[in-house]
């Protein structure tokens, strides 16, 4: 008589990596917002046009320690994250995307949310965001 052994079924590469990008924000993330993690960002996995652009938005918050050494550089790339993951079919030109009230708002959420923190003045974010000429 043979050994049967039941297959453990594949894996979706992105949910694991969801799920380690989770881990990895909430040993840093204040509790307290933990709620609004999970309602505004994380319950997005289960929509799969949604996957990638939450990874990338994930992998880019949990690089947190940056925020203190290069924040220009790494707020900039957290809103650009952020539109790309709010604006999935890219609608948005950057310039509209700074005008667009709902987005800063959740920019500003999301440095609340994941830092405890305020995150940078819209003007701030156009100077890193814009060329000189179009602000």
């Amino acid at each position: 008589m043979g050994l049967f052994f039941r297959k453990k079924p594949p894996t979706n590469g992105g949910e694991a990596r969801l799920d380690l990008l989770i881990k990895k924000i909430e040993r840093f993330a204040p509790r307290k917002y933990r709620s609004e993690r999970e309602v505004y960002y994380y319950n997005y996995r289960i929509l799969k046009q949604y996957t990638g652009p939450l990874i990338a938005l994930l992998e880019r918050v949990s690089e947190h320690k940056r925020l203190k050494d290069e924040e220009a550089i790494f707020s900039r790339e957290l809103f650009l994250r952020l539109k790309d993951f709010y604006d999935l079919k890219d609608r948005l030109s950057l310039e509209e995307a700074l005008e667009d009230y709902n987005l800063y708002r959740r920019y500003v959420d999301l440095f609340t949310f994941f830092y405890g923190r305020q995150g940078p003045e819209i003007s701030e974010l156009r100077s890193w965001l814009l060329p000189s000429s179009a602000r």
